[in-house]
């Protein structure tokens, strides 16, 4: 059990010391989640106190509502409980990104995978991918990634071992409560644990699974009903919309085929301006492409061992990926393409079953080209106040 246990908290405390020592200060701009669970702690729903300068925000009467589902705020209440208004969001989101590192190690290793291809995927994930410049802004929008990223990881160690539907259900239904896309994975899950569990004990393990997320789903409702006496309005039809996308989105709707193209060129071909000076390249704040944010992942088309085990965790993250390809927003002032962190957990864990026993210098160069971007992405993230 010590041995189970050293592991990955010793993962933890690496992770987190590097993103402190990186980040002294966190941006402490945008919390909407602090202010959401300060309502909860005196029973409402709507926020009050909060700054003027907050966006995406919507408001009705004299009352200010935020669009984003709760479960982040429910995370934060223990924080915000202690300390109020001054909740550190960023740091915790820190906390919470290295554990997400920690669990999946320890999932990985419930796999079977080898210590060095252990070490190598939490690399992968804290450094080597836009994990690391989004803890770096922390801001609400980052926050919910890393939350997502964490359950991700839960989902991981879970499916790895028992693969108890319970567990299973309360990590998707955490993450689609953070993000509603996250809901996409659910009918994936569901099947996965039917197989799991076989014919006979199939059809309960569905039924706890669909429960869970049935209880999820009855809250997230009247927490809408409470904030704008609509079970199906989410706030977000309710945004102005004041966006550098609005106006596409206003004439093509939330997601629409039309944006497939921008998502792709983003996600696979944008590069990062080159400037004069030291360090001769900047992000554009429309995003990067992964190849650039974590070229380790070349590594997929070229595995050690074979694609054996491979097929639940592509198609968790085809799931996931496929369709935010439609929607309205790639992201804006971010370092890489973000939406990724939605099922990047599941590409690191294909790596980690791609390089085998050991990786090899080639695996080590690829890592290291992808901690030396974010390492960047970190250092304009303060230098921009992003």
């Amino acid at each position: 059990m010590r041995r189970r246990l050293l592991e990955p908290a010793l993962c933890f405390a690496l992770v987190f010391a590097v993103y402190v020592a990186a980040t002294p200060t966190t941006n402490q701009s945008y919390k909407h989640f602090v202010h959401i669970a300060r309502a909860f702690l005196v029973g409402r729903v709507d926020l009050v106190d909060l700054p003027a300068h907050y966006h995406d925000v919507i408001v009705i009467g004299e009352r200010t509502y935020a669009p984003f589902p709760p479960a982040p705020a429910l995370l934060l209440l223990p924080a915000v409980a202690v300390a109020g208004a001054g909740t550190d969001q960023g740091r915790v989101g820190q906390g919470l990104a290295a554990l997400a590192v920690a669990v999946l190690v320890s999932g990985l290793r419930r796999m079977g995978v080898p210590p060095a291809a252990r070490w190598f995927a939490a690399a992968a994930l804290a450094f080597g991918s836009v994990l690391w410049p989004a803890t770096a802004i922390g801001t609400t929008w980052f926050f919910a990634q890393v939350v997502v990223v964490l359950s991700s990881a839960v989902l991981v160690w879970e499916l790895a071992g028992p693969g108890r539907p319970l567990v299973v259900g309360a990590a998707i239904a955490t993450a689609w409560l953070t993000r509603l896309n996250l809901l996409a994975a659910t009918p994936l899950l569901a099947v996965l644990l039917w197989r799991r569990a076989g014919p006979r004990a199939g059809p309960r393990a569905v039924a706890v699974f669909g429960a869970v997320n049935a209880v999820a789903l009855g809250v997230y409702l009247g927490y809408n009903v409470l904030r704008f006496g609509d079970p199906l309005q989410t706030g977000y039809g309710l945004l102005s919309m004041a966006t550098v996308n609005a106006e596409a989105a206003a004439r093509y709707g939330f997601f629409n085929a039309h944006f497939i193209p921008e998502h792709l060129y983003t996600m696979l071909f944008r590069a990062p301006e080159f400037i004069p000076t030291p360090p001769y390249l900047k992000p554009s704040p429309w995003g990067m492409a992964l190849l650039f944010t974590s070229p380790m992942m070349v590594r997929l088309l070229f595995p050690t061992a074979g694609r054996a085990g491979w097929a639940p965790w592509a198609a968790l993250a085809a799931s996931l990926a496929l369709p935010l390809l439609a929607y309205f927003s790639i992201g804006w002032v971010q370092f890489g393409y973000r939406y990724s962190l939605d099922w990047w957990v599941y590409v690191v864990v294909l790596l980690a079953l791609a390089v085998g026993n050991r990786p090899r210098a080639v695996d080590y160069a690829l890592l290291a080209a992808g901690v030396g971007m974010n390492a960047l992405g970190v250092y304009w993230v303060r230098v921009l106040g992003w």
